[in-house]
């Protein structure tokens, strides 16, 4: 019985224009006008320089100025000094002679220097709190451009060699936010310490996500360093060494790219071109589940007057669907990867992994609407039409940047939003390789996939009609 309903399901679904329709051919078509549209965009922009402006505090260059100064401390001969000085201060004193040499170090500089273990202690120095005469280099000379987040700026560079970053002088804080709110700049970024570097953006894109990678791996590496350094003290002497070593080992091209191998950020668009695809499967487990309900149509009354077992027909007609809608979906996968030459970035199998679990959740959205109620079934495919186009445009299909201002604003609709989870889980394959975030969003549609099957058959098994 189960393979019979199968059969039969599966000649009604293709011998329907409409479902082929809008769950192939239009995708198809959407997918080759996106590529039309965006195909050149990111190779023309990816390689000029982002314009910015950097803001550094005086803290930040007072802050840097005690590490370099720190570092730059002639331990050895200042201990030689106090050695001599405390030789000569006892042989005086042995003698009963007066002394009045003034110490090379007072007592109080030695006690700061002694209480230094790490990064947290050497911050609430100032210069004058150290001995500027056992110090090799003048202070003085430490400027803005020494930092190592502005090294690193000014060093970033393109594959091709262009510079990453144009950096836009202005006269005040005022005249910056004008040109971010003009979008002349893609970014303010602040750098307040060694590692407090924060941006203030408007608008979201490729150059953002490229400003957002270098600040958040900068923060990284050194907050490492830093972290190395605080668990050996004797190790504050090399700090900055060891800061320019761990700065000037970032390759921030590979990093830009992360795992997958496609940064373009109009890639967004075909990840969302699947979501609706894999979201568009549940209209046609509506359409064959509401047709096969004794209050829609005349096939459903004979059905429901007959000896078939109910939840059966449903699972078979459901399982149908999602063999369908796999298949087709995967047909559009392919036609995006291989005819239009679309990078999804990251593995292929994950890619095709991640659009098969979510055409199943999509056939299973469809099964739970088509129970909602004993609506007609216009105002079921309503319903359902407007959670699918409402989850796709709050996840970036119609405006790209709009999953990211949800993100910002009301995050936890982006973990509701069934086409948001899917466009997810493509981001962290192609940005983060398989991993938590990764993790997340499959095991999210693996289970909202079995809780939304569930409720379908709780609400399949109450149904039930006083008379038709």
């Amino acid at each position: 019985m189960f393979g019979r309903i199968v059969i039969k399901t599966f000649k009604s679904a293709l011998r329907s224009p409409k479902y082929i329709f809008w769950t192939l051919a239009f995708p198809i078509a959407l997918g080759s006008l996106f590529a039309f549209a965006f195909g050149s965009i990111y190779s023309n922009e990816k390689t000029k320089p982002i314009p910015v402006v950097i803001e550094v505090t005086d803290g930040a260059i007072e802050e840097y100025k005690v590490i370099q100064c720190f570092s730059n401390l002639d331990g050895d001969r200042m201990q030689d000094d106090l050695e001599e000085y405390g030789k000569e201060a006892a042989m005086a004193e042995a003698m009963g002679q007066p002394f009045h040499k003034e110490a090379p170090v007072s007592s109080d500089v030695l006690d700061k220097i002694d209480d230094v273990k790490g990064f947290d202690d050497l911050k609430q120095l100032t210069v004058d709190d150290l001995p500027m005469d056992y110090i090799s280099i003048n202070p003085d000379d430490v400027k803005e451009d020494d930092l190592p987040f502005i090294e690193l700026m000014n060093t970033l560079e393109y594959d091709d060699g262009t510079g990453m970053i144009d950096r836009i002088s202005v006269s005040d804080h005022d005249e910056a936010e004008a040109l971010l709110e003009a979008g002349d700049i893609a970014g303010i970024i602040k750098v307040d310490g060694l590692t407090d570097v924060s941006m203030e953006e408007n608008g979201y894109g490729v150059n953002h996500s490229i400003l957002s990678s270098v600040i958040s791996q900068y923060r990284l590496q050194v907050g490492l360093t830093i972290d190395t350094i605080n668990e050996d003290s004797d190790r504050l002497d090399e700090s900055d060494e060891m800061m320019d070593e761990a700065i000037s080992g970032l390759d921030f091209i590979e990093i830009k790219r992360m795992n997958a191998e496609n940064s373009d950020p109009f890639v967004q668009y075909f990840y969302n071109l699947i979501a609706m695809v894999s979201m568009m499967g549940s209209v046609a487990s509506l359409s064959v589940i509401v047709e096969s309900q004794a209050n829609q149509s005349s096939v459903g009354m004979r059905l429901d007057g007959s000896p078939v077992n109910k939840t059966l027909f449903e699972l078979a007609t459901i399982f149908t669907m999602a063999v369908i809608q796999v298949a087709v979906a995967i047909i559009a996968l392919t036609f995006y990867i291989y005819v239009l030459k679309i990078n999804f970035g990251g593995n292929l199998g994950d890619v095709y992994l991640t659009t098969i679990i979510a055409s199943i959740m999509g056939v299973n959205l469809g099964y739970v609407v088509a129970h909602m109620g004993k609506f007609r079934y216009e105002i079921k495919e309503g319903i359902l039409m407007a959670i699918i186009l409402v989850g796709g445009f709050m996840s970036g299909l119609m405006y790209g940047d709009m999953k990211a201002i949800m993100e910002e604003h009301f995050p936890i609709f982006n973990r509701i939003n069934p086409s948001a989870v899917i466009t997810d889980a493509f981001y962290a394959l192609n940005v983060f390789g398989i991993g938590p975030r990764y993790y997340r969003a499959l095991t999210y549609m693996l289970i909202m996939s079995a809780v939304l099957l569930i409720i379908g058959m709780i609400f399949s098994r109450k149904t039930a009609y006083k008379s038709l």
